[in-house]
């Protein structure tokens, strides 16, 4: 190569050099100046999808106002010592309010409001239970301006859900989607009339699933969201960024802020088609009480905690007592998918019918061994009502004894009732009945079973007296109580 070609070549690569240098200096600016405005396409993007899901359910939305006779004395909520022959009588005479007349009651209209979705095209209407339990007249107002007076076709307390119908033509129908594929940090939609401000719109996360242990008394299973709900949103939807229903929103606790929740639409669409045929939900049931294993209980049964629920009591003439569950007996899967608490338990169950037969892997006395019990129908007053009142009567809870309760509480008798709690101020606190403590007789009638005791119990009387022959730390002695 001589030296004129050398050169040309040096050149060359200098020019490559140069321009691939500004080349590059160009991309990286116009690379810096793209996430801007990728950012800002984004966040309007966002914001075009709150707006469609928005446009896309707020039709089916409808806010729910109810109506109820309620029955009250006019000085009760005040008290009559304080305002009768006191200074403020004749003030409140002035505003028409007189002190009661003996034995006179009073009655006023109640007004309240709520939120709901319509779900099928025949009119058919998802709230909660809350929203028109006990109202005389239930009234629904949609976003195009037309009201209705509703039919209440069915009603769940155990769930808070209830169907109302109304007869129009061209509704609006909400998409209900599947709040089993929700995910904890996923947009969450709520739509209501939270202090009857009619189709609020409020945007948040969905925080949490699986909620428990919020003293409904009820089956919960709560979606916890962030979403703002208030007062009036009872019984709305909660939605998700898709615009279909995941959950019927239906309780806040006070006085938190950005903690709500919602029951899953899953659960919902288990009972609905009961719910309008029957007007009721024919729940199905094993006929045990159980509960979840503490790290003490399972240490005790020498399972690990996580392993099971316990069963605690089998209920007579279920599919349970018929099957041979026992108390005591641990639970470990439903048609081989794993329990670990009670609510998975229950969710389980409620996916079956009545008179469908379920296979059970329990563990009974350190072994394992598979039934399979057919599920009956869960009663509206359930036979344990019973025990509840006799427990409620002696103010201690209790069950039979079993080999492992034996061992928990270290027992040598192997028959009667154990008590494994005593509330505060009870009479069986006053009457100095301990946990731990068995029961083997109640005025002279041998205890064995809950039923014996339900029936001693029942047929005892405080007045008269009542005698208990109790077995505690390796002896027994009996104690006798009388008011």
């Amino acid at each position: 190569m001589n030296r004129k070609m050398a050169k040309g070549f040096v050149l060359g690569i200098a020019c490559f050099v140069l321009l691939f240098g500004l080349f590059f200096c160009m991309e990286k600016d116009k690379a810096n100046s793209l996430p801007k405005n990728d950012k800002l396409t984004t966040a309007r993007s966002l914001g075009q999808a709150f707006v469609e899901v928005a446009k896309k359910v707020q039709p089916a939305v409808v806010n729910i106002t109810t109506e109820k006779t309620v029955t009250m004395k006019p000085w009760e909520r005040f008290g009559d010592d304080f305002f009768k022959g006191g200074p403020f009588e004749d003030f409140f005479k002035g505003f028409g309010i007189t002190p009661r007349e003996k034995g006179k009651e009073y009655k006023h209209k109640q007004r309240s409001g709520g939120s709901g979705v319509i779900v099928d095209k025949e009119g058919y209407i998802l709230t909660n239970n809350h929203v028109i339990e006990g109202a005389d007249k239930v009234k629904v107002r949609l976003i195009d301006g037309r009201e209705f007076t509703v039919t209440v076709k069915g009603q769940d307390p155990r769930t808070d859900l209830a169907v109302l119908h109304i007869k129009a033509k061209d509704l609006p129908v909400a998409t209900l989607g599947d709040s089993d594929k929700l995910e904890v940090g996923e947009w969450a939609i709520a739509i209501g009339s939270p202090f009857g401000l009619e189709h609020t719109v409020t945007v948040g996360v969905i925080s949490a699933k699986g909620r428990s242990g919020l003293g409904t008394g009820n089956y919960e299973d709560f979606i916890q969201t962030d979403a703002s709900i208030n007062p009036g949103n009872s019984g709305g939807p909660l939605i998700n960024i898709d615009g279909e229903v995941v959950g019927i929103n239906a309780m806040i606790i006070q006085p938190g802020t950005g903690i709500g929740f919602a029951i899953p639409i899953n659960m919902a669409k288990q009972i609905l088609n009961d719910l309008i045929k029957y007007g009721k939900f024919t729940r199905p049931w094993l006929g045990i009480s159980v509960q979840d294993l503490t790290a003490e209980i399972a240490e005790q049964f020498k399972v690990k905690e996580k392993e099971g629920v316990l069963v605690g009591q089998v209920y007579p003439g279920t599919g349970a007592e018929k099957a041979g569950l026992a108390s005591g007996d641990i639970i470990k899967s439903i048609d081989d998918k794993a329990i670990k608490n009670v609510n998975e338990l229950i969710k389980e169950i409620l996916k079956r019918k009545v008179g469908q037969k379920v296979k059970l892997a329990m563990i009974r006395d350190g072994k394992e061994m598979t039934i399979e019990v057919t599920l009956s129908t869960q009663p509206d007053k359930p036979e344990f009502a019973k025990e509840k009142e006799v427990e409620e009567k002696l103010g201690a809870r209790v069950q039979e004894l079993t080999p492992q309760l034996a061992a928990q509480y270290r027992i040598g008798v192997k028959r009667g009732v154990i008590i494994i709690g005593v509330e505060d101020d009870s009479l069986a606190e006053e009457m100095g009945l301990q946990i731990g403590d068995v029961i083997l007789e109640i005025n002279r009638k041998k205890i064995e079973t809950i039923k014996d005791f339900e029936k001693a119990m029942k047929d005892a009387s405080i007045e008269k007296g009542i005698l208990f022959q109790i077995h505690r730390k390796g002896s027994s002695f009996y104690l006798t109580f009388k008011k």
